[in-house]
């Protein structure tokens, strides 16, 4: 256990570890706050903690700031976690009741947050974590605490997300951040890529592939046909021709390399000049490619297409990936699980009991599901689709 003493009762800032697990070096330790490199013992984490807790006086929160600026512009190309009590909001829709004003110490709180890039990591079930214990019109509350990210989501192997837990004997509700391993990827469904659209044959393609095969039964079993085609087309297409835009992209940064270095050695000729001019405009189109998939795996589409800032999409993807993963359920017998296998076998079981069991406790649940679901077709057409097949009925499809 390492930390700074509180003055009066105010202040303090103590950190508590289990060796089992990682370990701590403090780097500098100040009034207001700590950092300390963490290490795991068994996983590959190692990352600076920064732990705040931030003044009340204005003058001191100002000093604080500074003093974090500093300290971050000493370590570039780290990657930092700042987290704890800032004692200060970022917005007006972080706090409840009172005057709803960005003050002048809030405004500086949140200008100092933009100027060194941190990026805020999401906590889940976003809320407030500090009340003034009051009633009725005197009742005021405030997220106060927070987490942040100084540096690279990309080079950062874990999941991050915060939450708020429960009260307990305080005003504050203790945040807490949790890192989770990467977990293996499912299975995703097929999806259109948008970087595709930068290739000039793939809309040709798309129409051949389509006219391949002809409609012969139904309409409706012709298109989800074609669309498999199409799919299988694409895929193939994008494995044999299109290529890893990655893989493409490192070839290109090496091959680039040593031609400089040939550059360097050398006289440029025709030829070397050529082959660079080729080189650069490869690696143009790649960074296109690039920015268009991450563009689209980070659904901020609010940007313009003239923006390349592959490392913000980047970020956004996996922030958005961190907060649509369920990382723990509670059962109905009020336990807790964590272990993502038991996670997926739970939940599988709870849906298989809903829409497998129509009996008992089921049926009730069973009348609000089909409440909800319009009545497109009519009894006579329910009727007419439920009859049992003729043979002119056959062969009036078949011929």
């Amino acid at each position: 256990m390492v930390g700074n003493p509180a003055i009066g009762a105010s202040g303090g800032l103590a950190i508590i570890w289990d060796p089992r697990v990682v370990s701590f070096e403090v780097v500098n330790s100040q009034a207001h706050w700590m950092s300390d490199w963490v290490k795991g013992i068994k996983k590959n984490l190692c990352f600076l903690l920064v732990n705040v807790y931030g003044p009340t006086q204005n003058k001191d929160k100002r000093k604080i700031w500074s003093e974090l600026k500093l300290f971050l512009k000493a370590i570039p190309n780290q990657i930092c976690i700042i987290g704890g009590d800032f004692n200060a909001i970022l917005n007006p829709k972080e706090k409840w009741g009172g005057i709803r004003k960005i003050s002048r110490s809030k405004k500086y709180f949140c200008e100092w947050v933009h100027r060194i890039n941190l990026m805020e990591i999401k906590t889940m079930k976003d809320t407030y974590n500090w009340n003034n214990r009051r009633s009725g019109f005197s009742f005021i509350a405030e997220k106060l605490d927070r987490f942040f990210l100084w540096g690279s989501l990309i080079d950062f192997p874990n999941s991050l997300y915060a939450e708020f837990l429960p009260i307990s004997g305080s005003n504050h509700y203790p945040i807490q951040l949790s890192i989770t391993e990467e977990s293996k990827p499912r299975r995703c469904p097929f999806k259109f890529e948008l970087m595709w659209m930068k290739e000039d044959k793939i809309m040709g393609l798309v129409e051949k592939w389509w006219k391949e095969m002809e409609i012969t039964v139904s309409e409706i079993f012709g298109v989800i046909s074609n669309l498999k085609v199409v799919k299988n087309n694409l895929l193939r297409w994008n494995k044999m021709h299109f290529g890893n835009i990655f893989e493409t992209k490192a070839r290109l940064e090496d091959e680039t390399s040593a031609l400089n270095k040939i550059f360097m050695e050398n006289e440029m000729d025709q030829a070397l000049f050529l082959e660079e001019k080729w080189l650069l405009a490869n690696y143009e189109d790649i960074l296109a490619k690039e920015k268009v998939f991450w563009h689209q795996k980070s659904r901020e589409f609010w940007l313009s297409d003239g923006d390349r800032n592959t490392k913000f999409f980047h970020n956004s993807t996996k922030q958005r990936r961190t907060v649509n993963r369920i990382t723990k359920i509670k059962t109905s017998e009020g336990k807790t699980i964590e272990d993502p296998n038991l996670i997926t076998s739970k939940v599988v079981k709870y849906f298989e009991n809903i829409l497998n069991n129509w009996e008992g406790s089921n049926l009730s649940f069973r009348d609000d599901i089909l409440a909800n679901i319009p009545k497109i077709v009519t009894e006579a057409q329910n009727k007419n689709l439920g009859a049992r097949f003729t043979k002119e009925k056959v062969k009036i499809a078949l011929m």
